[in-house]
């Protein structure tokens, strides 16, 4: 390691080490870490609304992004070797730079985030301006922090030759519809920031478990899956003596969408602060963030949830927000509650070829619980692996068209032999999806559903008589549609 380095303490990595300036004028990751974009982070929360559940869920953006800036350059660098080993006629940037290149993609990976994380995508971003925090990352790297990424000339292991552009970053950052336009290294490398164990997954996965207290999940065995990890002429590579880790990896994953990102009572804040949301950014005037960067960046969680409860004192259209807001946040009063769930695990291609889209699930729940006005049909559906997890290719120009970047190759070290069937097979009792489906309804209405529950169950009406009815029966009538 260069002596040019500085420390932050983390209860994940113990320490995480970024370069300083050796020399005056000299521009390193301090600087970019120092940036407002950067620092803004701190006040953003890395899992929405979840520390109003789990009360230890304060963990921040900046936190995690730290936390994958040395993930990712760990992988990178341990990885690069290989590469020149397994295709040393390939061109690909020198060690220290390809090193750097993770490690800002890593921090500036989630610098498009603005609050309530996903939840602003899904209500406000992306309907209104089609964009999405990845969207919003590319400009803010490209357009505000070019000038300091391009100066920087080293990377903890030493110095390189070419300036780092801001658009090696953003292509790791989001996701690509194909390889069509990656070299063999940058498909290759791709999935040390978006791969099935990423650098952002194994961080947010190690995190938000130690701070949600949910250690009972699983046990992610990180130092196992990074070290075990080769590239091969099918590109990322595990050893096949890493299979219990990597399966491990999955279950933990699977428990956390299940029991903390798609748990009720979160999808339950979300559902609430979503409702308003869009009223309080109009009403601070935010617009496109895309095209209103300045502004964005002086929006966060801290910031939103002090300046709405505080419009709680006022008259008007401000007032009204307030006072609601104030009630979700301080007294935790929610206006909608759930009266309908189901749980579905995917488990082969068979079933998922029998999935139905969620726009029609969605209008069918509308249909059903029509008669409550502001019916809230939520359909989450997250992935958890691929059907073919591990895969083999007979050449390099199949591996370049017909890689997934979520894919993985697997080795047995004893005999070089690749066993992707072996391995598919170790894991097929993990989920490939996972997809709950809730339907919430305003609160004062809860009391006439339950009166209408109560006389059914009385058999003093027909079931499905009036369309509020057994809603068990919901996902075999609609896959038969």
């Amino acid at each position: 390691m260069n002596d040019k380095l500085a420390t932050i303490r983390d209860v994940i990595h113990n320490y995480i080490y970024f370069t300083v300036p050796s020399r005056n004028g000299e521009v390193t990751e301090r600087e970019i870490i120092n940036s407002e974009w950067v620092q803004r982070l701190r006040q953003i929360f890395q899992l929405q609304s979840a520390w109003l559940i789990y009360p230890n869920a304060i963990h921040s953006r900046f936190q995690h992004s730290l936390g994958v800036m040395q993930f990712a350059g760990d992988m990178a660098h341990a990885l690069y070797p290989m590469f020149r080993e397994v295709f040393p006629d390939e061109e690909i940037p020198e060690r220290n730079h390809v090193e750097e290149v993770f490690r800002l993609a890593g921090l500036l990976h989630d610098i498009g985030h603005g609050p309530f994380g996903h939840l602003l995508d899904s209500v406000y971003t992306y309907p209104r301006y089609g964009k999405t925090h990845e969207d919003i990352s590319s400009a803010i790297i490209q357009n505000e922090l070019s000038g300091l990424i391009t100066k920087i000339k080293r990377s903890p292991h030493g110095t390189f030759t070419y300036p780092i552009s801001p658009a090696e970053i953003t292509k790791f950052i989001k996701m690509p519809a194909n390889f069509r336009n990656y070299s063999l290294w940058e498909q290759v490398f791709s999935k040390v920031m978006m791969g099935i164990y990423s650098a952002d997954a194994m961080d947010f996965l190690l995190r938000d478990q130690y701070f949600c207290g949910t250690s009972e999940f699983g046990k992610i065995n990180y130092r196992n899956l990074i070290d075990n990890a080769l590239i091969t002429k099918n590109g990322l590579t595990l050893k096949k003596n890493a299979l219990p880790a990597f399966r491990t990896f999955l279950q933990t994953r699977f428990n956390m969408f299940r029991h903390v990102y798609l748990y009720e009572k979160n999808e339950l804040y979300d559902l609430a602060f979503g409702k308003l949301l869009p009223e309080v950014l109009k009403t601070l005037r935010l617009g496109d963030p895309y095209r209103n960067l300045s502004r964005f960046k002086r929006v966060t969680d801290f910031g939103i949830h002090h300046t709405v409860t505080e419009w709680s004192a006022l008259s008007g259209e401000k007032g009204r927000i307030g006072k609601e807001w104030r009630k979700m946040l301080l007294q935790r009063e929610l206006p909608f509650v759930k009266v309908m769930e189901q749980e579905i695990f995917y488990k082969n291609i068979g079933e998922i070829t029998h999935m139905v889209s969620e726009d029609i699930l969605v209008t069918e729940l509308k249909n059903r619980f029509g008669q409550y006005p502001e019916v809230k049909p939520l359909v989450s559906r997250t992935d958890i692996r691929l059907q073919q997890q591990f895969m083999d290719f007979e050449n390099i120009e199949e591996f370049r068209g017909s890689d997934n970047i979520k894919a993985l190759s697997i080795i047995d070290p004893e005999d070089g032999r690749f066993c992707a069937e072996e391995g598919n097979e170790y894991i097929k009792d993990i989920p490939i999806k996972y997809e709950v489906i809730r339907v919430y309804i305003p609160k004062e209405y809860a009391r006439a559903k339950k009166d209408h529950d109560d006389r059914m169950r009385q058999g003093e009406l027909f079931k499905g008589n009036t369309g509020m009815g057994d809603e068990s029966g919901l996902r075999d009538d609609i896959t038969s549609m």
